[in-house]
């Protein structure tokens, strides 16, 4: 364990949304990595799967992108409310700089997340249940974002853990953590190796270790997928 110092900052109460995401695409006619490059990647395992170790389920999909979050011939339809996915952290810099906001670094998401007591989970120490979280296929899909209010964090934010894995706006680096080493908002396209997100997904590898607070994975700056997506953050 290390600690870290964070300046005041204020961070989004949820993911943004589709329909969030929809406004920003018709204001600015903007593509997203996946369209660009005609693949995203999808789970291709039934939705009833509970047992670990099914990432090699997890494949590139031709025509995947937020408007066809399962591949074509999917859609968004009634889903406005739920957190927007298959969007690069290179996507997550455009709609910052379009919203005047920014993406949390991981000290500060893991502040919003962990509170005043340092605790396991957003609300609390007690593991994941369908009550507080959608984690490790107990839905196969995204929800809403907020449905489950009585599960966000002492500092008010909801959906810190489960649903999809969230964006940060840091690039990875081993702890302990040297606030030197932050690759902000700011950075240039392409010089982030390795991006980071954090919070956990409905899909978690069918654990819930994925929603503890601490846990983090890396990935390639243009990476996308169906269970991530991002939240806000601003000074």
């Amino acid at each position: 364990m290390h600690t870290v110092h964070v300046d005041e900052f204020a961070i989004a109460r949820r993911p943004v949304t589709v329909a969030e995401f929809a406004r920003f695409v018709a204001d600015t006619g903007y593509v997203t990595t996946a369209e660009r490059g005609g693949e995203s990647w999808v789970w291709h395992g039934g939705d009833d799967v509970t047992t670990p170790d099914q990432d090699h389920l997890w494949k590139p999909t031709a025509g995947a992108t937020w408007r066809a979050p399962r591949g074509p011939g999917s859609d968004v339809s009634g889903k406005d409310d739920h957190p927007v996915t298959h969007v690069s952290y290179l996507d997550c810099l455009e709609y910052c700089r379009w919203s005047g906001t920014r993406l949390p670094t991981e000290a500060e998401w893991e502040k919003a997340a962990r509170g005043t007591d340092g605790r396991d989970y957003p609300w609390g120490n007690t593991p994941p249940t369908p009550q507080n979280c959608n984690h490790t296929m107990q839905v196969g899909d995204t929800t809403p974002v907020g449905r489950y209010p009585d599960a966000a964090g002492v500092y008010g934010p909801q959906d810190m853990a489960g649903n999809v894995w969230e964006i940060m706006g840091n690039g990875y680096h081993r702890y302990p953590f040297d606030p030197h080493k932050t690759k902000r908002l700011e950075t240039k396209k392409g010089t982030v190796e390795l991006g980071v997100i954090r919070g956990g997904s409905f899909y978690n590898n069918c654990t819930p270790l994925g929603c503890l607070v601490w846990v983090r994975i890396y990935n390639p700056p243009d990476y996308s997928c169906y269970d991530m997506g991002f939240r806000l953050c601003r000074v």
